[in-house]
This record gives C-alpha cells, structure tokens and sequence, in this order.
C-alpha cells in the first residue's frame, strides 16, 4: 500500500480517550507509512481547564496502545512522552507531515518556524475536522472532564430535552431505593474524606444542614423545606442567604424538565464564578440525586440521603454517570 507520507507526527494529552482521539489518529495512519505519537506530560497541560482530572500518563498511554492493537497500526507507531509542544518534531528532516485539529493548529504553525530556523524542510499540515456530539459541539476531553458529555459525545444535558416532565413508574421503585455509593452514619466522616478542592453537591434540607454543621457548606445545595414529606422545623431548617437562589418545580416522584435545566444551569454558575447556589425545589427533591450527578463535573461528589441508612456518596465518574444514566432510563 502507497502512503503520501512516511513519517509523520500528532500530539496531544489523549486524557479520556475519545472519539475524536480515534478519528485523528486513523487519519494520520491512512496517509502515513509510520506515525510518532506524542504524548503530553504535566508540563505541557498543567494549565488546562481541570487539569487536576488529567489521567496519569500510564492510563493515558495505554489506553493509547490499546487503540494502536486494536487497529493494527502497533507495527507502524512509536509513542514518546512530550513536555513540550515540539517533541521531537524539531530534530529531524525525516519527518513529512503533522496532524493536528484546528485548535492545535497554531502549535504546527510554531513548529514549521523553529524548523525553518534549524534549516528543515516545513512540515505538512493536516488538519483533521473536530468529531461532533450530538448537541452539536466538538467531542474534547475539557468536555468529558466539565461532565458535559461522554466519550462518544454523547451529551448528558440532552437526556432531559426529549419531555417536561419524567416519572418514575412503580415497578422501578425498588431499584430506585439501591444507594448509587457508599452509605455513611456520620458527616463528619463523609466530610473528612472530601479533597479540599471537590465540589460537593448537597441533596436535601437534612443532608445539606449535616454538611454545614460538620464544617462544609455545599457548593450547590437542592432542598425543598421538607423531610420525610413534612415541613422541617424552622430550628431545622437550614439557612443559605449567602447563595445565588434558583427555584424550580419538581412534582414528588418526578424529575422535570425544568429542575434538570436549573441544576445545570447552578453547576455551570458556580464552575464560572465560585458562588454556592441553593436551588428551593417546590414540590420534592427526592429524585433529583439522579440529574445532579449526570450533570456535574467529574470528581465532584454528590451526597444525598437514605431513609433508614444515612448519608450516600457518589464520587462523580464515568462509571458512575452510566449508573445514574441507567436509572433515568427507568423514567417514563
């Protein structure tokens, strides 16, 4: 087979490997012979949007190998670690092309001059388009990470457009009462186990009020006045005057439309502009654990309560993104 390069090169963090990971790493290997791939390490993407949710480079690069085996372009690659954004791409005229998307482009344009100052030949620019997800926007791992979509850029906001109003059928109670993490007895414990840095959601007045007493005012807090169905006690009650205030509607053994947007839209406020939000919910909060946790970002912890056990934790993941993906698909 004829390739139109024989060397080339692409760069990147490939943290979260994703669809779009796949589509510039197959392009590169259609129209080149051998394909050097570079993988960033802390220095190069300290300074990227949650940056501290980056994969370690293990993780990164097997996931990495992984696709090269399973395409069968093992043969034909070499993987190096880069701490900058020319790698080895200034050291050789061997090299033909380079592969990047419109956003690394500019690093291929500095590239091509720090080459033509050590006297070889400018490199070929590829730039291969972004993957979409289905709300339209590029798949990128600052996605994945922000929580906004998976891999495959499938978008978690998207799963609460398609009616106003879900209901949880009665058959699928049960399940729905299985906690989705861990289940503690004690605030304190649950706070201790926070990094400095998590954002902690807060479902219900109880839960939320714990949070604050043992020292941890939640980032976003979703309350309805009640436990148990009756109206707390104003000593109870929790107080959250400092906060930006939402309000929304949310009928008892629903999720809305509208309490899935006004979460959204509290998590996104604060990622800007690190203001608590409190959300009062007219109606009931019981379900709402369910859109929290689909739409934070990663490594945010979601805490809600148990009649009967306690407090649950739900470290916000992939992996536990598809479990609260898997109950909401239980929704009518």
């Amino acid at each position: 087979m004829s390739y139109q390069f024989h060397l080339s090169v692409v760069g990147g963090t490939f943290d979260r490997f994703h669809a779009g990971h796949r589509k510039l790493l197959t392009t590169a290997f259609e129209q080149s012979e051998n394909v050097t791939i570079g993988i960033a390490t802390v220095e190069l993407y300290e300074n990227k949007k949650l940056a501290l949710l980056i994969e370690e480079y293990n993780d990164r690069e097997k996931a990495v190998v992984q696709f090269l085996s399973d395409n069968g372009f093992t043969d034909r690659s070499e993987i190096i670690q880069i701490n900058d954004i020319y790698g080895t791409s200034i050291d050789s005229d061997s090299i033909d092309a380079i592969f990047v998307t419109e956003s690394t482009k500019p690093n291929a344009l500095k590239i091509n001059e720090e080459r033509d100052k050590r006297g070889f030949k400018s490199l070929e620019i590829i730039t291969v388009p972004f993957v979409l997800g289905d709300d339209g926007e590029m798949i990128s791992s600052a996605r994945i990470r922000k929580g906004l979509i998976d891999r495959e850029g499938k978008s978690y906001s998207k799963l609460f457009e398609r009616q106003e109003v879900y209901v949880l059928p009665e058959e699928a109670r049960d399940e729905m009462r299985h906690p989705i993490g861990p289940v503690y007895t004690d605030m304190h414990e649950v706070i201790s186990l926070l990094q400095p840095r998590t954002i902690l959601i807060a479902v219900g007045d109880i839960v939320a009020a714990s949070a604050q007493q043992a020292g941890r005012l939640a980032e976003i807090n979703i309350t309805d006045g009640k436990t148990r169905r009756q109206n707390l006690e104003p000593t109870r009650a929790n107080s959250f005057s400092e906060m930006t205030r939402r309000t929304t509607e949310n009928p008892a053994g629903t999720i809305t439309q509208k309490a899935a947007k006004t979460i959204f839209a509290a998590i996104s406020n604060y990622l800007t502009n690190h203001t608590e939000q409190l959300i009062a919910v007219n109606g009931e909060e019981d379900l709402l654990a369910i859109p929290a946790i689909l739409l934070a970002p990663l490594s945010a912890v979601v805490i809600y309560g148990q009649f009967d056990r306690g407090i649950v934790v739900v470290d916000v993941t992939e992996h536990n993104k598809k479990r609260a993906q898997y109950l909401f698909g239980k929704f009518q």
